[in-house]
């Protein structure tokens, strides 16, 4: 028997210390109520863990995005909303200035709400915004850039792939167009209009009166003001020749500064382009529109003129493909307008300026005829740029894009609106009905983008709970199972420390044998 060292004791001792770190660890999971309070408990499932809170924090903020996301496009619809009982008002408008029992005053007063009406909607979409930023005026809607000047980006699919695609314009768009010949100004009696040569001129069935004593300049000022009411111009022309200049407002022609009876002629032009743009010009009196110039006018047919559209083709590489455009695509046009469509319901518009082929017209027949040197070629490259990215999950590149398509007076076709005359009118309810069904399909989109959220924050929610079960089964303590163990370290401890009593005993038998 030793004094000097007690294996007993050190034994024992061991135990207890081993079984008080097993009890103090019991305690320390059932009061926080984690299995894993330190990584050394469990550095493998310490990692995982974190890993899962991070991911679980990401995907918390992920449905806040998501919800914010709905709020924007719920924004945007009720602008929408709003701008589509404008278009419901002007379409009762239109129709209500179609019916001829309504004087030009009238229909000037109608006309003054279309285009109050117009102003607002170009309001709204200027105005609308969510934190600041403008949500229908183009800013959320995909970036496209043109190597030519001018040209405008109507309309390109969310399914069209970001690239550069390439068109060519063969003839530009034209107006209609009406030439008159020399004013001679014969038949007036000192430069003012007879009581024989009174009556009336009629530019697509709105009346100019010509009265007696009205002098050639205030005919041709009652001649531009008439005019003008209805979406077109007037101007004196010195050479109806001369249709090469560039300024496709004026259809090619120079105007001149002031009138000069037997050098000047009268030139009707429409603001807008077209096959769709027509020009009826006719006179009560043969007397009066052969001093204008007008002798056509006097005629049973009139004057009639009519617009051309856009002539355009694809534009071909090197090797004679199609820049951008597959093989399923079709073009066609409207006024200005050139539109592809392909299959998967792909819609590529752009809107090209009267003047970009330099197509040289010939006015001198009653339908404008065209001849272009060249085509133009143009290059438009679409980008990812512009859309908002709504971040919907805890990883990179996890987003949603919004992309919201310009709405304005001019990108639905209502900026030139006119229903001064019935067939103005007639051309109004047509243009407001396109309209319309454009607001309505950007609308729709804009549903479909919200019931897409919607799914997203579903799907959010689904994910966040089972992650969430996951990273409980790995870091929560299970009392029941934890207790059972705390109970048998308490035991063992209660145990240990009395066999460490009972060791550090043991020695004190030593005395027995030195006593004796």
């Amino acid at each position: 028997m030793r004094i000097n060292t007690n294996i007993s004791a050190i034994i024992a001792n061991n135990q207890l210390l081993k079984v008080q770190d097993n009890l103090q660890a019991s305690l320390e999971r059932l009061s926080s109520g984690y299995k894993i309070n330190n990584a050394s408990d469990d550095p493998a499932g310490m990692a995982i863990s974190q890993k899962m809170r991070t991911q679980l924090r990401g995907l918390d903020q992920a449905t806040n995005n998501a919800a914010d996301g709905v709020s924007v496009i719920e924004t945007a619809e009720g602008a929408i909303s709003e701008i589509q009982s404008i278009l419901s008002r002007m379409k009762e408008l239109s129709v209500q200035a179609a019916n001829d029992t309504n004087s030009d005053t009238e229909r000037s007063t109608i006309q003054q709400e279309i285009e109050s009406l117009n102003s607002e909607i170009d309001r709204i979409a200027k105005d609308t915004e969510f934190n600041g930023q403008p949500l229908i005026n183009g800013n959320l809607e995909r970036r496209v850039y043109s190597d030519v000047r001018g040209i405008s980006q109507l309309e390109c699919s969310s399914n069209i792939q970001a690239g550069k695609y390439g068109i060519s314009i063969t003839q530009d768009a034209r107006q209609a167009v009406a030439a008159g010949t020399v004013i001679t100004g014969a038949g007036l009696s000192s430069g003012a209009v007879t009581a024989t040569m009174a009556g009336s001129i009629s530019v697509n069935g709105y009346s100019v009166t010509v009265s007696e004593g009205d002098t050639l300049n205030t005919i041709v000022k009652n001649l531009m003001d008439a005019t003008d009411k209805i979406g077109g111009s007037v101007m004196l022309v010195d050479d109806t020749s001369n249709t090469t200049g560039t300024n496709p407002s004026t259809a090619g022609y120079t105007a001149a500064t002031n009138l000069t009876q037997g050098v000047s002629s009268l030139v009707f032009i429409t603001n807008s382009y077209g096959a769709n743009e027509r020009l009826d010009i006719t006179c009560s009196n043969a007397s009066l529109a052969s001093a204008l110039g007008l002798d056509e006018a006097a005629t049973v047919d009139g004057m009639v003129s009519e617009g051309l559209d856009v002539k355009a083709d694809f534009l071909l590489d090197a090797s004679s493909n199609r820049i951008g455009f597959s093989n399923t695509a079709n073009i066609s046009t409207d006024g200005t307008k050139v539109i592809v469509n392909d299959t998967d319901s792909r819609t590529f518009m752009v809107d090209v300026p009267g003047s970009v082929a330099g197509t040289v017209f010939d006015d001198s027949g009653i339908k404008a005829t065209g001849t272009t040197a060249s085509a133009k070629g143009i290059t438009q490259e679409v980008t990812d740029i512009g859309t908002m990215a709504v971040h919907v999950g805890a990883n990179e590149n996890q987003t949603i894009d919004i992309d919201i398509q310009k709405i304005s007076t001019y990108t639905i076709g209502l900026d030139t609106i006119n229903v001064m005359t019935q067939s103005n009118a007639g051309k109004a309810i047509t243009s407001i009905d396109q309209a319309l069904a454009k607001v309505s399909a950007i609308r729709s989109k804009l549903g479909a983008y919200q019931n897409r959220l919607d799914h997203t924050t579903s799907n959010l929610s689904i994910s966040n709970d089972n992650l969430t079960a996951s990273l409980s089964r790995i870091v929560d303590t299970d009392m029941a199972e934890e207790m059972t163990t705390y109970t048998q370290q308490n035991v063992l401890s209660q145990a240990a420390t009395s066999m460490l009593a009972q060791a550090n005993a043991r020695p004190e038998t030593v005395l027995q044998l030195l006593q004796k």
